[in-house]
């Protein structure tokens, strides 16, 4: 019976609760409200019994001495009452009524200050500025509206305030938002990097989670001040051009610091190198005075074991040491990284591999790259791996354009290793420009060639072969193909015929154009066009020296002939004597031992010479030749003249000179009287011979100045030394009644 009683009244109390249930729905749920000063209220819940409510009312009740409700009725879960004008520092309970068919519902009221889920007003940024010998921090200065804040000075100094910055910068993307502590209307914030740009904004909420952030303030810009470079940079170096003494050109090489590290504007460079035993190298050579843009140097250093240091300044301070260390140049070099390798991933890029030395402890690699070039210089690119790394992606090189990729290890200080070079192309192409052919021997039927391969600018690739071609007017074009490697080949049993030659390279991209064009000459016309050049060349120089010896022997001729005479400005050439014998002269004539003889002859005219035979003959200078006193004298007309025989030279009787020294007027053989001739041989004495009646004229006696070739004959008297067997340079005419000439010079025969 009592089980059953049990039963009874648990099926009764079930059946109640089904009813009550029926009767009164599940109220709504408040979440949460934000009060905005002096305008709303939004408050939101969850809907309870959505079956059987049809609206909710939300009421909100200011506490204070006169009571106020602020209502707003809405279908939702979600409700904005207008506060008209009511300040938030007020307490506030808010409750939720859900209204149904059978009644209404309510939530449980929550009552509690405005503040607390206020959403304050965002606020002005009045400035952002940097903290002086503070390069991380930025100064923050910010203000509000006084009307619409809720939250007094007092308040803000104690603290009330939570308070978030948003942080973004032109070098990153995303945007940083950081938790501040406000105390004020100024703010310090100190985990910003050294000089750089920051864009700022500000936002707040009142005490903790419960109350929303606010909207965020406007945006300002400031920059954090310069620091010292936090590190080194990265140092490498090139040796060229060692010297038999083991001095070296060494190149420094850095890479400039990013900004993030160097901390603000890099204003120099410093180099210091120094011996093992630590002594400052006076000549830096071009490593001072290095400035910003400055990336290399270059400086000589004797023979020895050296270190360079390098650190870059800002306005702030001086970076970390970066050194470097050179080895003697006679030290052994170190092993070279193995299997190196280098693949294009695209016309741009390039991946480069290699092995660490077997058995070796390195502390990194070095690899180098730059573009091959012979007309302009190329840039040197390179870059520092640790040792963990054995590859490197290139980018930012060319296709169709030829790089020199190295890659070196490190070892202990970092002392560079030999390096192992390659050459790449990312992308081959045909050549642009031929080769250079060149014709260096021709030897009968057979023609030597040699040629240079076209600039590296325009090979474009690598040349797999070459192609010659030869052809001439008499026979068909023909061609060799050579491999890329070879730059000489020799034509063999060519026929005879002027040859046009030229030349092709080829890559696996294509062929490039035809070179330059060699013709030759084959065969029976062997004379190459070379001759045909030379030969004009050599003509024309050996006129041109022709020339120059005919100018030369006349100028030889007009300084040698300074010193003779020209007869026809001599004063004999105006000389007319008087021919008449009113007086008498006295004629003494040397004799020469080595004349044969003379003969003077008194003839008419010269062209009566083989006439009149009856003229006076003087004959043989040795006899006497009287003349009758009585004999008339002779007209001007008569002309004198002198033969000389020299039987030692050979000459004959009918070559003789002629010199004129008197005009007689006739030659009269009927009227002279000749005297016999007496001939008397007085060898080395003098012979007299007598005159009569011969005058001649003063205003006429004139001689020449010529060298005396026989006995002088004067106007009056001539004396002439016989003491050798040849005249002397200097002889006198004393007594001429013309210009007293040199005897030295030539003369007409005596008579």
């Amino acid at each position: 019976m009592e089980r059953r009683s049990a039963a009874v009244w648990i099926f009764v109390l079930g059946a109640r609760l089904a009813l009550a249930s029926e009767a009164f729905p599940q109220p709504p749920r408040l979440i949460g409200c934000v009060f905005i000063m002096r305008r709303n209220v939004t408050c939101c819940w969850e809907p309870g019994d959505t079956s059987v409510i049809t609206n909710y009312t939300l009421q909100v009740q200011r506490n204070t001495n006169s009571l106020k409700t602020f209502t707003c009725t809405t279908s939702s879960s979600r409700c904005t009452a207008n506060l008209d004008g009511s300040s938030v520092r007020f307490e506030f309970c808010v409750t939720i009524v859900a209204h149904y068919e059978n009644g209404d519902v309510r939530s449980k009221s929550r009552c509690q200050s405005g503040r607390k889920e206020v959403i304050l007003p965002p606020v002005i940024l009045s400035s952002v500025k940097q903290v002086h010998g503070a390069p991380k921090c930025l100064n923050i200065h910010w203000n509000r509206d006084l009307s619409s804040f809720p939250v007094s000075d007092r308040e803000i100094e104690a603290g009330n305030l939570n308070s978030q910055i948003e942080i973004t910068t032109r070098e990153q993307v995303d945007v940083q938002i950081m938790n501040v502590t406000v105390t004020g209307y100024s703010l310090m914030v100190c985990f910003f990097r050294p000089d750089t740009s920051y864009v700022i904004r500000l936002r707040n909420r009142y005490q903790g989670p419960e109350s929303p952030w606010s909207s965020w303030s406007n945006a300002l810009q400031g920059r954090t001040a310069e620091d010292a470079p936090s590190a080194a940079p990265i140092l490498w170096r090139k040796v060229e051009n060692t010297n038999r003494n083991g001095s070296r050109l060494i190149s420094l090489l850095w890479k400039p610091l990013p900004q993030f590290l160097a901390n603000g504007k890099i204003v120099c460079y410093n180099v210091t190198c120094r011996t093992k035993d630590a002594q400052v190298i006076s000549d830096h050579g071009s490593c001072t005075d290095l400035q910003n843009a400055d990336a290399f140097c270059s400086l000589s250093l004797p023979a020895g074991c050296y270190s360079c240091s390098l650190t870059a300044s800002t306005s702030a301070g001086e970076s970390p040491e970066a050194r470097i260390w050179i080895p003697d140049s006679s030290k052994t070099v170190l092993p070279p990284p193995s299997h190196v390798t280098a693949t294009p991933l695209s016309e741009s890029s390039l991946e480069v591999h290699w092995t660490a030395p077997c058995n070796r402890s390195v502390s990194g690699f070095v690899v180098e790259w730059f573009s091959v070039r012979e007309k302009n210089s190329s840039i040197l690119y390179w870059e520092k791996v640790n040792t963990s790394s054995t590859k490197l992606l290139i980018t930012g090189v060319k296709p169709m354009e030829q790089y020199a990729v190295s890659v070196k290890a490190l070892y202990e200080n970092e002392e560079a290793g030999e390096n192992r070079t390659l050459r790449v192309y990312t992308r081959e192409g045909p050549p642009s420009a031929g080769p250079h052919v060149k014709v260096q021997n021709i030897n009968g039927f057979s023609v030597e060639l040699s040629w240079t391969p076209p600039p590296v600018e325009f090979l474009h690739g690598f040349i797999s072969n070459y192609t010659l071609f030869y052809s001439s007017r008499h026979h068909p074009a023909k061609s060799v193909v050579v491999p890329g490697h070879v730059c000489r080949h020799t034509l063999k049993n060519m026929s005879p015929g002027i040859y046009d030659i030229f030349m092709k390279a080829s890559t696996v991209a294509g062929t490039s154009p035809a070179g330059n064009l060699a013709n030759v000459l084959i065969g029976s016309e062997e004379m190459s066009i070379v001759t045909y050049v030379l030969v004009p060349i050599v003509l024309m120089a050996t006129v041109l020296m022709l020339v120059a010896c005919l100018a030369q022997t006349q100028m030889v001729k007009q300084k040698l002939s300074l010193g003779i005479p020209d007869p026809s400005n001599s004063t004999l050439s105006h000389w007319n004597p008087d021919t008449s014998l009113d007086t008498k002269r006295l004629v003494v004539v040397q004799a020469k031992p080595e004349d044969d003889y003379s003969d003077i002859i008194l003839l008419d005219k010269l062209q009566d010479l083989d006439k009149n035979r009856s003229c006076l003959l003087l004959s043989r200078p040795h006899s006497y030749f009287p003349l009758l006193s009585s004999s008339p004298p002779l007209k001007t007309s008569d002309q004198l003249f002198t033969r000389n025989r020299t039987e030692e030279e050979g000459i004959s009787s009918s070559n003789f000179s002629m010199n004129i020294y008197s005009n007689i007027s006739d030659c009269q053989p009927p009227q002279t009287t000749l005297l016999p001739l007496y001939k008397h041989q007085f060898f080395g004495s003098p012979t007299t011979i007598y005159s009569n009646d011969i005058k001649f004229p003063a205003n006429e006696a004139r001689v020449s100045n010529r060298e005396c070739e026989g006995p002088q004959i004067c106007p009056q008297r001539c004396v002439e030394d016989r003491g050798s067997s040849k005249p002397k340079r200097s002889r006198s005419c004393p007594g001429a009644q013309g210009p007293q000439g040199d005897c030295n010079q030539k003369s007409p025969s005596p008579l």
